[in-house]
């Protein structure tokens, strides 16, 4: 095991009816916030008029950035950013799936910065303040609630890259499972695949002495396996609270730790892939990750075997047999979750300049362990 630091200051409010908590939390904080609304249905459930009158009750005024989109947008950041400097804004509060949660964390260091807020994002500059953020997670998926991690997409220069900086530790985060029963269906599946990715990058990459970090993460993605039944059960806030926190943990720093390595190439080339054709990330995820983890298996396959073993039983048969074996049950598996398992099934073409683009960007983006193109077309090839 390697020597790590293990750091992660946010408070979890779990549970049903915790979103009542929100103005008492968001009021530590400041006085004066603004509000990410996540574009869809939220705001016809009334979960934002709800929130809005919630803050109100606490003694917040509160300012609203509408309309947020999936993958979410730099031209949003830099709206949020303006009103939270004009406005002279003390913390910001979003409300949402991790398209919300990232917006708001890229606004917060943004708000108190002179510069452009897309240097932090392209590495010209590291964060070192930002303002508080607190989240009411409405999609369990990305693990935004509970990270410190940022993803946001420049539209226009098709770039979609990560910042990951201490600051953008919320500084609360209410999970309220009553908030996800309306998620729908294909939704609430890209969740499940995106929580498994979280917990499954680094896990076959690193030091291999981690029994505990392992058992964690393993719970993480067996936790979810368990939990698809909440497709067919929507309602069902037992299965919805299990998918939630297991999304959660999955990348609050706790399945990394001891490994020495932080090399997440599935996200890597979805990132690209999505900043080009603008995909939902746990569809985009479902088509990259298997065919990312076949690619490793050829260079640990018994690695990939231990993993087939504890997560689907597979057994007695050789390393490289076994692992792919235990990839073809995690790719069957998202399929029966309605998810699509191929490039052609996200209309994403599957000719050479596209694949040339894509891997390109993989090698420019500055979060990226990838540093050959052969890698990431190789993997292309495979997401068949």
């Amino acid at each position: 095991m390697k020597p790590f630091d293990f750091y992660n200051p946010t408070r979890i409010i779990f549970g049903t009816g915790t979103f009542a908590r929100l103005g008492k939390e968001a009021a530590r904080y400041g006085k004066k916030a603004l509000l990410v609304k996540a574009a869809g249905p939220l705001a016809k459930m009334g979960v934002y008029a709800k929130a809005e009158t919630l803050l109100s009750e606490a003694g917040l005024q509160v300012v609203a950035l509408e309309g947020v989109a999936a993958n979410p947008k730099l031209s949003s950041v830099r709206e949020g950013i303006k009103l939270c400097q004009q406005q002279k804004l003390e913390v910001v509060v979003a409300v949402g799936g991790g398209s919300a949660i990232d917006c708001a964390k890229a606004i917060a260091v943004g708000a108190v910065d002179e510069g452009d807020v897309w240097d932090f994002f392209t590495g010209k500059r590291a964060a070192a303040k930002a303002l508080p953020i607190g989240a009411v997670s409405t999609l369990a998926a990305t693990g935004a609630e509970m990270s410190l991690h940022c993803v946001i997409t420049n539209e226009a220069e098709k770039k979609k890259y990560a910042t990951h900086f201490e600051v953008n530790y919320p500084k609360f985060s209410i999970i309220d499972p009553e908030l996800h029963k309306t998620v729908p269906r294909f939704l609430t599946a890209c969740g499940l695949c995106d929580a498994i990715t979280h917990a499954g990058e680094n896990y076959f990459i690193g030091d291999r002495n981690t029994p505990m970090t392992d058992r964690i993460a393993e719970g993480v993605i067996l936790t979810v396996i368990e939990s698809d039944k909440v497709l067919d059960e929507p309602d069902n806030l037992e299965l919805r609270a299990n998918h939630a926190w297991a999304a959660a943990i999955g990348i609050n720093g706790l399945t990394d730790c001891g490994r020495g390595a932080f090399y997440y190439g599935a996200h890597t080339i979805e990132h690209a892939v999505s900043a080009h054709f603008d995909v939902a990330h746990g569809a985009g995820l479902a088509v990259v990750h298997p065919a990312w983890l076949a690619y490793l298996c050829e260079q640990d396959p018994a690695r990939f075997a231990h993993f087939a073993g504890r997560i689907f039983g597979i057994k007695g048969k050789p390393a490289k047999e076994a692992g792919l074996a235990g990839i073809a049950a995690l790719k069957a598996k998202y399929k029966s979750w309605g998810l699509p398992v191929t490039l052609k099934e996200l209309k994403v073409p599957e000719d050479p300049a596209t694949f040339e683009k894509i891997a390109a960007d993989c090698l420019v983006d500055p979060d990226s362990g990838i540093k050959d193109k052969k890698i990431v077309l190789d993997v292309l090839a495979r997401c068949k």
